[in-house]
């Protein structure tokens, strides 16, 4: 919202009266080059417009401009008539860097978000080391070159060289690109060292700096680790068995994303923890398969109570947490992709609609009559005795087969063999019965409990 140059790219604003005749958002794709019978001509050139109102209109600078100024005028088709005041002659930079806050004002608390999108305001601030980015305009033009008023897909980087700040201490520029047509994105980390509170924040494009009082809230407070949630990894279900596979949700669970890889095995043994963050159920270690921010996928460890038991989560670099889960003999659920039940015809390919997961996964509906393999975790005691915490790869039947009930499409269905096939997982041999074209129904019980209702497979005769 200050004067002073404009430049190639950047979103800029014209403030007068009798603009338009209404307001009105023109951010189409592309931008058009009239809204609502405004147009602006930058040195004679009409410019993309994305609102326009009797009091302003918004306006994209075309990348083509240089020099060091430019003429802007204002037309407006209304009534049958053509309105325009005068020309206005205004200066040029290859850049003027200036940051979006919150409040729209040009001031205090910047459009600054965490990596994960999550916007930073006072009650959710940064921390020293933390990368962020932030939302500005005018760094100028991009490689490669993006027509105007265009959304760039991928979002190209700027030419000029930015740099940044934060509380006068050098913040390192990991990118600066733009994500639609005015809107440029700047990812930075902020130094370790910073002090806490409101911090300004200074961005400099090709020896231009962003505008002055825009600040980041910054905390020296560790962030809090919170489980909000324990349930079955397949199903959802509050319940899961000894050896199954359990999802914990929350926050700062872990430091980093990633699901386990062979150097983090022992021998046979899975591993107990990833890049410091670990589960305990009862007290009893939890085999860890994959670790994020708000969601860890680990394997229940072998433990002979039945009920409510803790949950605790140990998040080296936070702390820890506790959540609660119930514990039974019995907890069955079916993965799934989407609404279908996770399953497969014996050549591997998976069994859903035709196309329905893109062209990189091939599929095809079910036959009646033909055996499929479907997959889930949670079913119980088998004949062998496997271990959770250990690599498994084998056939181990379940321990009481006849208490498994299998129905497709409200008719039972035979069910070949069932039992472990890798540590956690079980595996259902399933003969399709007869049935009509489409979407069925699939439900399993074991021992009276039930897996989660709603899931389908796909039929074709």
């Amino acid at each position: 919202m200050a004067t002073g140059p404009i430049a190639p790219g950047m979103e800029a604003i014209v403030l007068g009266t009798s603009l338009s005749s209404l307001g009105k958002n023109c951010q189409t794709n592309p931008l058009p080059v009239a809204c609502s019978g405004v147009s602006v001509l930058v040195n004679g050139k009409a410019a993309p417009v994305s609102y326009a109102s009797p009091g302003d209109v918004f306006f994209q600078v075309p990348f083509g401009v240089t020099g060091s100024s430019a003429t802007i005028q204002v037309t407006n088709q209304t009534g049958g008539q053509t309105l325009q005041p005068a020309v206005v002659t205004v200066a040029v930079a290859p850049t003027a860097p200036a940051l979006f806050t919150q409040s729209g004002a040009g001031s205090g608390f910047g459009a600054f978000y965490q990596m994960t999108g999550v916007q930073l305001t006072a009650a959710n601030p940064a921390r020293p080391g933390d990368t962020v980015f932030a939302y500005g305009t005018g760094f100028g033009v991009t490689n490669p070159v993006v027509a105007d008023g265009a959304y760039p897909a991928p979002p190209p980087p700027v030419v000029a060289k930015v740099t940044a700040t934060v509380g006068g201490e050098i913040a390192t520029v990991l990118y600066t690109g733009l994500m639609s047509p005015f809107i440029y994105q700047v990812n930075f980390t902020l130094p370790s060292d910073l002090p806490g509170g409101n911090l300004p924040v200074v961005l400099n494009a090709g020896g231009m700096n962003s505008q002055a009082g825009v600040v980041i809230p910054v905390t020296l407070t560790p962030p809090a680790l919170t489980v909000t949630g324990v349930s079955n990894n397949a199903s959802g279900a509050l319940t899961v068995t000894s050896g199954s596979w359990v999802s914990i949700y929350g926050t700062n669970l872990s430091s980093t994303t990633r699901m386990w890889q062979a150097s983090d095995f022992s021998g046979g043994n899975l591993p107990l923890s990833l890049d410091g963050v670990s589960v305990q159920f009862d007290g009893r270690a939890a085999a860890v398969y994959s670790i994020s921010p708000g969601q860890i996928n680990v394997q229940a460890p072998f433990d002979p109570s039945i009920g409510t038991v803790p949950v605790v989560v140990t998040n080296g670099s936070v702390g820890t947490a506790s959540g609660m889960v119930t514990l039974a003999t019995y907890a069955p659920g079916f993965f799934q992709g989407a609404k279908y039940v996770a399953a497969v015809h014996t050549d591997g390919t998976h069994v859903a609609p035709v196309g329905y997961y893109g062209s990189s996964t091939a599929s095809r509906p079910a036959t009646p009559g033909e055996t499929v393999l479907l997959y889930g975790t949670g079913f119980g005691p088998t004949a062998l005795i496997v271990q959770p915490g250990l690599i498994f790869n084998g056939a181990a039947p379940l321990a009481d087969p006849t208490l498994l009930h299998l129905s497709i499409g409200g008719a039972p269905a035979t069910v070949s063999w069932a039992g472990m096939v890798a540590a956690g997982e079980y595996q259902f041999n399933v003969v399709i019965p007869p049935l009509a074209d489409g979407d069925q129904a699939i439900t399993a019980t074991i021992g009276g409990v039930s897996t989660q209702s709603g899931l389908l497979i796909n039929v074709k005769n």
